[in-house]
């Protein structure tokens, strides 16, 4: 056999899909991830799987190893080298005020400290030319002067993505004298300019890069000790992949690498069944994620926050636009200082979990409250192999209500209820924000809670139908299944759109382009298949500040046919455009693609045939109402079958909810089809 294997340790589950090229079969696993060394949980993946190691020839891998330790503060020790003068750039920011109408707004926090900054003798002008020579005598003083509890630098110096030579001058140097360091220069991330963001994203780089590359180190050997021959293949947080050797030297881009390899995966199953607009929408056991997809594309952003845009850092690479928030199956839910009830950002996680885990956990979270009401049956969690405690999940669940003066019942939908807010939000954030209405668009949700409360989401949003993938626990694996070799390039390209000469553009995009296919065929060994290529210009009113992205079809005159193109999109996100006025070129993007064999289905039950589930139990809506309810197990429900709500169906790794007005229909491929409020009087 030859599997390709895909593993996504997320923070409470890790999750495995694999398919075997040859006979087309897959299987799947999911076991509780080990926080302490996620490591373990592969391993846990792989044994409960059965597969042999030696029998796979791609194995994809996707971790919440970058954003975790970003988040939680447990990254290296980290200093900074500048140029002469922009000591404080990461500290100082854009100055902007993200939430201005809140008077209790405090920025963000600077990750490294000044002590830890230091200034280079050097300065190039905006075009990469030398204006000052890097003195080389004062480096040596300023690497030997660094504290030695530093344990990575991150180098960004003025202009040095127009010419990195002393950028790279700086890292040898450092190299050879502080050779304990991670280091990591800017100019390896971004060829765009933005001092503040650049700097951000080699901090936040080198920041995380000793836990990631020793995390991937440890897998990598673990894999090749038990005769692993297939190359090991980082997910990126642009949809694509990179090697293991390119994810430990820019860790930063593996930041949303399972939540993109999901939004993927929903763009697939969007092109299966006929339906290119969609939310993809993740709700796994930490967080909840959202991210929209037109024409069968996902949205595309050359800046992320990590962290949130208001209290965030920017990172100046490609990534897919998620929105997430920290609303998971183990989200607890407790009190803010007013008295009222908050659920999250605060997560159980796999250790000790939610209450009715039985792990030690005894906040309530939103799987006790789901447990609470019947939409999660205690004996059927993960396909029956673990068991809940919904004694555990009712205690916990107790002990808030006693504090807020609430039946069990009243407490447990009050959580729901704040934790379907706070996604709808998210999703909002992505469509009514953006100009989109969400009632044009197919709501995709999975992960092992997002099922749960898709069609509570869709009511709420007026979101016409939803699709439930088959397989919807652990389809952000399948996604890394889905994922083609990509890499993606820019480069600043500032002009009057109305003074650039076309053979000067397409010039640029050709280097581009060339820069792109050097690294798929070198870093991830892509010589045998064929590179497609995706032509981006950032454009602008002259005198705006943040651009849009517009995709260049090929064979286009950009002096001629892209302003027309522009007015329309800017009218399109923003409401308005202005016609007469002049646009502005910022940068210019290429993203190379070479496709990879890929599954043409999903076997969710992992060929097991399973028993209906023959009986119903109480369930309580969201109107308040408790209905019997009956009990449907997925892999029973064949092509064709309906099921009108109000019902549950169960599936090994997650529970579909389908409300008292809403109708589902299983369509080819296994996939539920459910239209939100179909069966309304």
């Amino acid at each position: 056999m030859s599997w390709r294997v895909a593993v996504d340790v997320g923070g409470t589950f890790t999750d495995l899909v694999a398919w075997d090229e040859a006979d087309r079969s897959m299987v799947t696993a999911k076991v509780l991830t080990v926080p302490e060394d996620p490591v373990r949980g592969v391993v846990a993946a792989l044994d409960h799987s059965g597969l042999a190691l030696g029998g796979i020839s791609a194995f994809v891998h996707g971790s919440t190893i970058a954003i975790n330790a970003v988040l939680q503060g447990t990254g290296a020790t980290t200093a900074l080298a500048t140029s002469r003068g922009f000591r404080d750039v990461l500290e100082m920011g854009r100055k902007n005020r993200p939430d201005m109408y809140n008077l209790f707004f405090r920025t963000r926090m600077c990750p490294v400290p000044r002590r830890l900054r230091v200034e280079v003798d050097e300065r190039l002008d905006r075009g990469g030319a030398v204006l000052r020579e890097l003195d080389g005598e004062h480096l040596d003083l300023v690497i030997a002067a660094l504290p030695p509890e530093a344990e990575a630098l991150a180098i960004c110096l003025l202009h040095s993505y127009a010419n990195p030579a002393h950028e790279q001058a700086v890292a040898s140097r450092a190299a050879a004298l502080r050779p304990d360091l991670y280091i990591c220069a800017s100019s390896e991330l971004s060829q765009e300019m933005g001092e503040f963001e650049r700097t951000s994203t080699a901090v936040l780089n080198a920041y995380v890069g000793p836990l990631v590359a020793g995390y991937l180190e440890r897998l990598d050997t673990h894999l090749r000790d038990h005769g692993c021959e297939g190359r090991l293949l980082i997910t990126q947080s642009n949809g694509g992949v990179m090697s293991r050797e390119v994810a430990a030297r820019q860790p930063v881009r593996t930041v949303e690498s399972g939540p993109a390899a999901g939004v993927t995966g929903a763009a697939w199953l969007g092109n299966q069944v006929g339906r290119t607009d969609l939310i993809a929408f993740d709700m796994g056991g930490t967080s909840a994620k959202a991210c929209v997809i037109e024409g069968g594309e996902p949205e595309m952003s050359p800046q992320y926050f990590i962290g949130g845009r208001e209290q965030g850092l920017p990172v100046q690479i490609p990534f897919l636009d998620i929105v997430e928030v920290g609303a998971g199956g183990g989200s607890i839910a407790d009190l803010d200082a007013g008295g009222g009830l908050r659920v999250g950002p605060r997560s159980a996680g796999s250790a000790p979990g939610p209450a009715a885990y039985g792990l030690g956990g005894t906040e309530p979270t939103i799987t006790d409250a789901n447990v609470v009401l019947g939409r999660i049956a205690p004996d059927y969690f993960l396909g029956g192999e673990m068991q809940l405690r919904a004694d555990l999940a009712c205690a916990a669940v107790d002990r808030l209500a006693r504090t807020l003066g609430l039946s069990r019942s009243e407490c447990a939908q009050g959580i729901l209820r704040v934790a379907n807010t706070i996604m709808a939000s998210a999703i909002r954030s992505v469509t009514i924000e953006r100009g989109r209405d969400p009632r044009d668009l197919t709501l995709v949700a999975f992960g092992g809670a997002g099922p749960v409360h898709a069609c509570s989401l869709a009511a709420e949003l007026r979101i016409p139908e939803v699709l439930v993938p088959a397989g919807a626990g652990t389809f952000a694996a399948f996604g890394m299944l889905e994922t083609d070799l990509r890499h993606d390039v820019a480069r600043t390209f500032v002009s009057r759109l109305d003074e650039l000469a076309d053979q000067d553009v397409e010039r640029a995009f050709e280097e581009l382009e060339a820069q792109a296919r050097g690294y798929l065929r070198g870093e991830l060994d892509s010589r045998d298949q064929s590179v497609s290529y995706i032509r981006k210009l950032d454009l602008r009113y002259v005198g705006q500040f943040h651009p849009l992205i517009l995709p260049v079809p090929s064979g286009i005159s950009v002096s001629r046919e892209v302003p027309a193109l522009f007015h329309q999109a800017h009218a399109q996100r923003y409401g308005h455009h202005a016609p007469g006025e002049p646009i502005e070129v910022g940068a210019l993007r290429v993203t190379a693609v070479a496709e990879v064999g890929k599954p043409v289905g999903y076997q969710a039950a992992n060929g097991r045939r399973l028993e209906a589930a023959g009986h119903s139990r109480r369930v309580r809506f969201d109107d308040g109402a408790e209905v019997d309810c009956q009990v449907y197990r997925r892999a029973t429900l064949a092509v064709g079958a309906t099921v009108t709500g109000p019902a549950i169906v169960e599936d090994l790794t997650t529970n579909i909810v389908i409300g008292p007005n809403d109708r589902a229909d299983v369509i080819e491929g296994g996939h539920l089809h459910i239209r939100v409020g179909a069966v309304l009087p």
